[in-house]
């Protein structure tokens, strides 16, 4: 069950709802049909890796920072332990382009502590023992010259740092921004003038700041910014006209005013702004919370998950947060990145089935599609929602403490990074990072998943003629492949262009004839994507034309 509240979209939401159900399936790919935006390649890039969980990434020129809950990366393709596996305490940088790392590794740690209950996403140090030091979210200033982090920890390279600190972009030191917040920063926006912090904090310094802050750019000055949450805020963006600043996260009330989990705040003043649509709260058992935002020149787009509500993304106006569209998967997103007019997520959606394009719930299975993408601005003599593009990647849901998958997504135009706490991609091993590339840095390689030996069987009463059987493969960002009929290794006797999805892969039978009566023969199937990339089937047995 999927439900939104706005304050005067409740009639409108339900007639569009109808309206997905009903629309046209629409793919799109690599090779998209004309109107259609082309995706970035589902091939995984070759990327360091982590020991734990990645929460936050972050691309500023041709750098890529990664923070999160971890003591080691490693090379692609080697296990925890290997022996060029490099430390890194919670911050990592990475070469965009290459995947490869760079020597910039401050340690980050936090403060231990005893208590009885389990401490999530904190390192167990036995017998009760505790230590919280991971980062939750960075953040470039404007012109990339510094770098904001916000998490759990309070010592960076040995000096106390208590839950944010910058970094000179230029040199990768520390510098002098110091602040003692009470609790854990988890959302950053950084304008050129100010520091925006928000998490689950009440004090900044002493002060009293209810998990909204704010300091100067230049010196790092608490300001008098101070709206309130009542409850934790987990993400931050600047409208695009730079006026306000738009909240998402797990409150009831922002400024004490409602909807829950989404509002906006003017970024000069803290007061609230003119705001329409938040997420489901219905009870603590059952509501959702928003987990990112982004924006571009015309919509912001927020990513939620949820206990039995809404979990999926939305488009909202950034100036009235005004419902632009809503999609109907269900699975909690937790991260959002737009490039070249697609909006990619990071979720572990299991039914798309209400969006055009999309895949219904498959049982008893449950298969979770952990990467997504969809236009940021369908065209609205077609779609009410957009379509779910034929791009699919996935990642597994990493260790059972969390079962989700990717977390953090940023991209840099050419390329898009991956953070989380999975452990395999697109079924082979790579743990916390990985990196996809536009058809400008790489080519569209993807292989097909297994193309399958045909079946081949005489046809009854017939003289001269074998039928052969097969059923479609599918390729991660291709939706049309053609499939060709090999006879005998050499000869192609029967092609067939066909729509190949996951959830709906056709069987095909192709009957031979002429063949000479009593000759054997063999067969098999090659699948082609529109980039001529061929994968081949085994060999049938042979069989004897009647």
């Amino acid at each position: 069950m999927r439900r939104l509240r706005t304050r005067r979209q409740a009639a409108a939401g339900l007639a569009a709802l109808l309206l997905w159900a009903l629309a046209a399936p629409a793919g799109a790919d690599t090779a998209p049909p004309a109107g259609t935006p082309a995706t970035i390649a589902a091939d995984d890039l070759p990327t360091w890796q982590t020991d734990g969980v990645v929460w936050s990434v972050a691309t500023v020129g041709g750098v890529v920072y990664a923070g999160g809950n971890f003591d080691h990366i490693r090379p692609p393709g080697t296990s925890p332990g290997d022996p060029g596996e490099l430390p890194r305490h919670n911050l990592a940088a990475f070469d965009v382009a290459t995947g490869e790392p760079l020597p910039w590794a401050p340690v980050v740690e936090g403060t231990p502590f005893t208590s009885t209950t389990r401490q999530n996403d904190c390192d167990d140090l036995g017998g009760d023992r505790w230590v919280c030091d991971a980062v939750w979210e960075i953040r470039p200033s404007p012109d990339g010259a510094r770098l904001y982090v916000g998490g759990d920890f309070t010592k960076i390279d040995n000096r106390r740092r208590g839950k944010i600190a910058s970094f000179d972009a230029s040199t990768g030191a520390l510098d002098g921004f110091q602040h003692e917040l009470n609790s854990r920063v988890k959302a950053l926006e950084v304008t050129g003038t100010t520091v925006y912090a928000g998490g689950y904090f009440t004090t900044v310094d002493g002060a009293s700041r209810q998990r909204l802050a704010a300091f100067t750019a230049a010196d790092g000055t608490l300001t008098g910014w101070a709206p309130t949450a009542d409850r934790g805020v987990h993400a931050m963006v600047l409208s695009p006209d730079g006026s306000r600043v738009i909240i998402g996260g797990d409150f009831n009330n922002l400024n004490g005013n409602p909807p829950h989990g989404l509002g906006a705040v003017y970024a000069a003043t803290g007061a609230s702004a003119p705001w329409a649509t938040g997420v489901d709260h219905i009870d603590d058992a059952r509501r959702s919370w928003v987990t990112d935002l982004v924006t571009d020149d015309e919509a912001v787009y927020a990513s939620a998950d949820g206990e039995s509500t809404f979990d999926g993304r939305l488009a909202l106006n950034p100036g009235d947060g005004t419902l632009r569209w809503i999609d109907g998967c269900r699975g909690a997103t937790q991260a959002v990145s737009i490039m070249d007019g697609i909006l990619y997520s990071g979720s572990h959606a299991h039914d798309c089935s209400t969006q055009p394009g999309g895949f219904p719930e498959i049982v008893p299975d449950l298969p979770y599609q952990r990467l997504l993408a969809e236009p940021t601005h369908p065209d609205p003599a077609q779609y009410d929602t957009p379509p779910i593009l034929h791009w699919f990647p996935n990642t597994n849901g990493g260790p059972t403490t969390y079962n989700q998958g990717p977390r953090a997504m940023d991209n840099d135009g050419r390329y898009l990074w991956v953070g989380g706490d999975f452990t395999t991609v697109n079924g082979r091993s790579q743990q916390g990072l990985t990196r996809y590339g536009s058809l400008a840095v790489t080519k569209d390689a993807n292989p097909s998943e297994p193309v399958h030996k045909p079946t081949v069987t005489k046809p009854d009463g017939t003289t001269g003629q074998l039928a052969v059987t097969w059923t479609e493969t599918w390729d991660r960002d291709n939706e049309k492949l053609t499939y060709q009929v090999v006879r005998d290794d050499n000869t192609v006797v029967h092609t067939i262009e066909s729509t190949s999805r996951f959830w709906d892969l056709k069987t095909h039978v192709y009957t031979d004839t002429g063949l000479v009566p009593g000759s054997a023969h063999t067969y098999s199937i090659r699948a082609v994507d529109p980039f001529d990339n061929r994968y081949r089937s085994a060999r049938s047995e042979p069989v004897q034309a009647g």
